[in-house]
């Protein structure tokens, strides 16, 4: 008889289970399935699915529904002018977001939640609001928090009136909780007793102000998988001296560090954008893809450095499969040299590099003769393994003339396993006829050849050409180099009749149909029987029918 009341609960319990049964079943005359039968865990992931305003309005479906939106687990409020960053997330106006994010927050249970994300433009004079907001989340144990106070700077650094993000009240919980952690122009004052962080995963710092020790904080991320570090202020140097042991992906950007060192076993992603730095990743045995993006310098004695400076500087990225370089180069006066067909002794072999892009911007008014660009066959000898090239170039210049002199197959070596080469910017500049002369003739197993006018690539410049290359030139010369080395080169078209595989109607008229005020305006009128002539051989060409409009008033009638 001891056990009675034990057994009695667990009779209530069945009986309890065996009701919600019979009303999913619509057994006995019971009524369909509802939410609240789930289990209270469930039910915030089924909510979950919605936006946070459809949530809301669940609360009117009916009375045993009125409260379960206050366990929805994701709240991001966008107060920002833009269209919102998350299909979730609650579009506010400027006006009331403060006040909509204190009611919501006000009746929320804080139970189960799982994001808590603030995107508006709120300064350091709004820090009452952002610390009460905070202590909700933190309060709450949010495991991702998403702070972005400036939706729009644009990777500018942090304002001179950051909010002062408070680190320490992650440590005031009993226990870590903090899986993700997202700040954007906000200001931290990371140190070495900072705690809470033992869970952290991903830390991604965009715009911030950063006083204090940086690594130090990271010692205490020993669950770190995820580092970006963005546009920040106050690192001059990112040395770290312990080892990040779950380190994978590593991004440094648009950050004026001096020199990047860490110890990151399992790093397996890494992308840097900047100067030219020293980079030293210690035991990075399996790092398999890095992206480097290096910053235009003015200093014309430096160019050749950043062109290689992957391949010379950085030897502890040679276990990569896949590199993507970018670097730009100034050339004021350039001297087509003999040294550079002189191959470099190699400091570091990538045997493992399969996939190699890079894009070169190179801002010359002699394009002629610029002999940098034949560099890469010192670099190719370097990648013995490699698969596939992707060399796309841009050139800043006011020349868009093809090389008529002699074409010499510069000297290569390596190419055994190279299948396939891209070259996007292929304008017949002689640097770029001999660098691909160099590569017919000694990869053997080459499979796809295309070459491309059209720099595929975007590169920020105010001196950027807008001549059209000889596309017919072009193909001439990439018909007789294929009959040349004996393989089949693709030189890609960019003309409207050869691209517009679906195209029906084509209509071409002399005359301008919109009005400018100039006084330079033509008044002749154009020959038109030598545009029709031209227009019929283009329709025979490429077999697609040209209407030629016409002008005089005899063939108007």
């Amino acid at each position: 008889m001891e056990h009675l009341p034990e057994q009695q609960h667990m009779e209530g319990e069945g009986a309890a289970k065996l009701r919600r049964l019979e009303r999913s079943c619509g057994l006995n005359g019971g009524s369909s399935f509802h939410l609240e039968d789930l289990p209270m865990e469930i039910q915030p992931l089924v909510l979950s699915l919605l936006s946070l305003k459809k949530a809301a309005s669940t609360s009117i479906v009916s009375r045993n529904w009125r409260k379960l939106w206050t366990w929805y687990p994701n709240l991001c409020f966008d107060g920002s002018r833009d269209g919102p960053a998350d299909k979730y997330g609650l579009k506010i106006e400027t006006e009331k977001f403060i006040e909509t994010v204190d009611s919501i927050i006000r009746q929320h249970s804080g139970i189960g939640l799982n994001k808590f994300g603030i995107r508006c433009n709120l300064r350091k004079n709004s820090s009452d609001v952002l610390d009460r907001w905070i202590c909700f989340a933190t309060e709450s144990k949010a495991k991702v928090i998403d702070m972005n106070l400036g939706p729009k700077r644009n990777n500018v650094g942090p304002s001179k009136q950051a909010y002062g993000f408070p680190l320490e009240a992650f440590g005031a919980q009993d226990c870590p909780f903090i899986h993700s952690l997202s700040l954007n122009n906000v200001s931290i004052k990371p140190h070495l007793d900072i705690c809470g962080f033992t869970k952290l995963r991903f830390l991604h710092l965009d715009c911030v102000q950063i006083i204090g020790d940086l690594p130090g904080l990271l010692l205490n991320c020993c669950s770190l998988e995820d580092l970006e570090v963005i546009a920040c202020l106050g690192v001059t140097c990112l040395n770290i001296p312990h080892q990040l042991d779950k380190l994978r992906h590593l991004l440094i950007s648009d950050t004026r560090v001096q020199m990047i060192e860490l110890n990151a076993p399992h790093l397996s992603d890494f992308g840097y954008q900047g100067e030219v730095i020293p980079i030293v990743l210690h035991g990075c045995s399996k790092l398999q893809k890095a992206t480097l993006n290096f910053h235009h310098t003015w200093n014309e004695e430096e160019h050749n450095k950043v062109l290689g400076h992957a391949f010379n500087g950085i030897p502890s990225i040679s276990t990569v499969k896949v590199l993507n370089v970018r670097a730009y180069t100034h050339i004021k006066q350039p001297v087509w040299s003999s040294q550079v067909h002189t191959l470099i002794r190699p400091t570091c072999m990538f045997m493992n590099l399969r996939h190699l892009n890079y894009e070169i911007a190179i801002f010359t008014n002699f394009p002629n003769s610029y002999d940098g660009i034949l560099r890469m066959a010192q670099y190719l000898a370097l990648v013995p393994q490699l698969e596939t090239l992707e060399l796309h170039m841009f050139y800043a210049r006011n020349d868009s003339s093809c090389w008529h002199g002699e074409v010499v197959s510069f000297p290569m070596r390596g190419l055994d396993r190279l299948k396939m080469v891209y070259m996007s910017g292929f304008r017949c500049y002689r640097a770029q006829m001999d660098l691909l002369c160099g590569i017919l003739q000694m990869a053997a197993a080459l499979e796809h050849v295309t070459i491309d006018p059209i720099a595929r690539v975007q590169f920020r410049s105010a001196h950027a050409s807008l001549l059209i290359p000889d596309e017919n030139k072009i193909c001439e010369w990439a018909h007789g180099a294929s009959e040349r080395f004996g393989k089949a080169i693709n030189a890609k078209a960019n003309g409207i009749l050869q691209m517009g595989a679906v195209l029906q109607h084509v209509t071409i008229d002399p005359i301008a149909r919109v009005q400018f005020r100039s006084a330079y305006a033509g008044l002749f009128i154009p020959d038109e029987d030598e545009i029709c002539e031209w227009a019929h051989g283009a329709s025979e060409r490429f077999g697609k029918a040209i209407n030629e409009r016409c002008l005089s008033i005899k063939k108007m009638n």
